[in-house]
């Protein structure tokens, strides 16, 4: 039977407090040096944290005590392989195939199989893990990574909600199912299980989470969402210009057009050459009505970032209003030259074309019908070959 701090130990590990976790397994040491729970929850709470040399020390120690425990090897032989040792991968392996090895011998060497790109043999040693441990939420949440380097997105979900069942107050399976939903364009799913993360995230994974949601929130248009989501993200982290520049999106989008120039001018004090919130900065002047104010900022931003699509179409539309045609045409074709699927910037380039040289117009309008996924850029290019009779 475990003592009474390996006890303490280990639901303080469970509890997410793994230096409290630490202080209980010392305290059984020091009691009684010999104490092999106390010594491997030393050894699993180090793992977690990721503190490799106190692992490696702590199960050195329990070696010591119990040379032939299989999950102390398995501990030991990973933490000599991720230093580089050759033969440890080895030990490992053969520790995993023993008909006797448990959940650490299988799940270690599916880790060590996964940092090196292995993902075939990495996936079969996580299965394996989970035959021995079936209600183990960590096979299901690696099985899920490796389905999300696959390009899996069907299996990444299946693995990730499996994980969050049995997982159901720790985060991160929640958070991996949110962008996995997200990833298969089920965005109510994603944001269901990314709220259902942000009631159990701690610190950096709350950041994490409510970045994720704000994103989510901002593609549904869910504008109050968004402006609580920001508003709690700039509480964290102050300073953070990318919040600020993100707060007068959601400010935008909500309509508040005064408050996110506000917003996007205070981001650019302390990021002033940061083309995108520019960018911000220039649609809000122009959904105001302020178009010097506009052309001057998109002027800016293109001269910062001359082969991105966004303020580049944005400042020829102006360009064209005032019938600078030749501008227009050289600046959408030097952002054509680093993005040639944009089909947007196809489209405009057809419409500044257009007084001179229909053919070649026409070739663009096609080329923008062809590469748009958005409809309404589609069925403009379709309008502008029927005017051209192509």
């Amino acid at each position: 039977m475990a003592s009474r701090y390996a006890q303490e130990g280990g639901q303080l590990l469970q509890q997410g407090q793994p230096m409290e976790a630490v202080k209980s397994f010392q305290k059984g040491l020091s009691i009684d040096p010999k104490d092999v729970d106390c010594l491997m929850g030393l050894v699993r709470t180090h793992l977690s944290t990721g503190a490799a040399k106190d692992a490696e020390g702590a199960v050195t120690r329990l070696l010591q005590v119990q040379p032939d425990n299989a999950e102390a090897q398995a501990h030991l032989a990973m933490l000599k392989a991720q230093a580089g040792d050759p033969v440890a991968l080895v030990t490992l392996k053969a520790l995993a195939a023993a008909p006797t090895a448990g959940y650490f011998e299988r799940f270690n060497l599916g880790t060590l199989l996964a940092e090196r790109g292995d993902l075939e043999g990495a996936k079969a040693a996580f299965e394996a893990a989970q035959v021995v441990a079936p209600h183990s939420a960590y096979p299901h949440f690696e099985l899920g990574r490796i389905a999300v380097q696959r390009k899996d997105t069907a299996a990444a979900v299946t693995h990730f909600q499996q994980a969050a069942a049995l997982a159901p107050q720790e985060a991160l399976p929640h958070l991996m199912l949110s962008r996995a939903h997200a990833a298969s364009g089920a965005v109510g799913l994603a944001i269901a299980a990314a709220t259902r993360a942000l009631e159990h995230a701690q610190e950096r994974t709350r950041v994490a989470v409510l970045q994720d949601l704000l994103r989510l929130y901002l593609q549904a248009n869910s504008q109050d969402a968004a402006r609580r989501t920001i508003l709690e993200l700039r509480e964290l982290e102050p300073t953070q210009v990318r919040y600020i520049h993100l707060h007068g999106l959601a400010c935008m989008l909500a309509g508040d057009l005064a408050q996110a120039k506000v917003l996007f001018n205070e981001a650019l004090e302390h990021a002033p050459n940061q083309w995108d919130i520019r960018h911000s900065l220039a649609q809000a002047h122009e959904a105001l009505g302020e178009r010097p104010e506009a052309r001057k900022q998109l002027e800016e931003a293109v001269a910062a970032a001359p082969h991105e699509p966004g303020p580049t179409n944005d400042l020829v539309r102006l360009l064209m209003g005032d019938k600078d045609h030749a501008r227009a045409r050289m600046l959408l074709e030097r952002v054509l030259e680093r993005n040639p699927q944009d089909a947007l910037t196809h489209l405009n380039l057809a419409r500044a074309t257009q007084p001179f040289d229909r053919a070649e117009a026409t070739r663009h309008a096609r080329q923008a019908q062809t590469l748009g996924a958005d409809a309404v850029v589609k069925d403009e290019a379709a309008q502008l070959l029927t005017e051209l009779g192509g």
